[in-house]
């Protein structure tokens, strides 16, 4: 999700900061990768800076994405069942793909079944139409702020429940404004 960095939403704005998961960075950055946003254009990721404690990373864009409509961050955790849009390219969608669902509670701590993946604080959302696997990284969005990234989906035995974890960004809301504070101003790769 393309952000900007007072994290309030702003009206066709260019920026070069993307919010996603950070378990696309566990290995490091390859300098060589492409960043593809919905929207037609494509960019490299100079530096990254991860967000500790959760599956979250603010990514710095070699240059700025054409000029959009950019969300804000949500100040704090929805309620139980608000309504929630996700986004995400999983099950090999060439597009995002738009899931309706309704927010369900947050939970302090949750891991992905291999313990690699931590995200803290959680919010667990019930879809109409499941997240999959690839829909990590995309927004979960209440009332046009981003309340989260997706981060794992609970799909036992391969049985998708149609429930997704995301991790919540308003506890991370000072941590992702430094960061991008520094990103903008030389930051490097964490």
């Amino acid at each position: 999700m393309l952000i900007d960095e007072s994290l309030r939403p702003r009206s066709q704005q260019a920026t070069r900061l993307v919010l996603t998961c950070a378990h696309f960075f566990r290995d490091g950055l390859d300098k060589g990768d492409h960043y593809r946003v919905s929207g037609g254009f494509n960019r490299r990721v100079a530096a990254v800076r991860t967000i500790d404690g959760t599956d979250m990373a603010l990514c710095l864009l070699d240059r700025p994405a054409p000029p959009r409509d950019l969300p804000g961050l949500a100040e704090s955790t929805p309620p139980f069942r608000a309504p929630v849009t996700t986004w995400g390219y999983g099950g090999k969608a060439r597009r995002a793909q738009q899931r309706s669902g309704l927010f369900l509670l947050p939970f302090f701590r949750t891991w992905s079944i291999d313990f690699r993946t931590t995200v803290s604080p959680a919010g667990l959302v019930f879809n109409t139409i499941p997240a999959v696997k690839g829909d990590s990284g995309g927004p979960a969005l209440v009332d046009d702020a981003v309340i989260g990234t997706q981060a794992l989906i609970l799909n036992p035995l391969g049985r998708n429940l149609k429930l997704a974890t995301v991790a919540l960004v308003s506890p991370h809301r000072q941590v992702i404004g430094a960061a991008a504070t520094a990103l903008l101003r030389g930051g490097t790769e964490d």
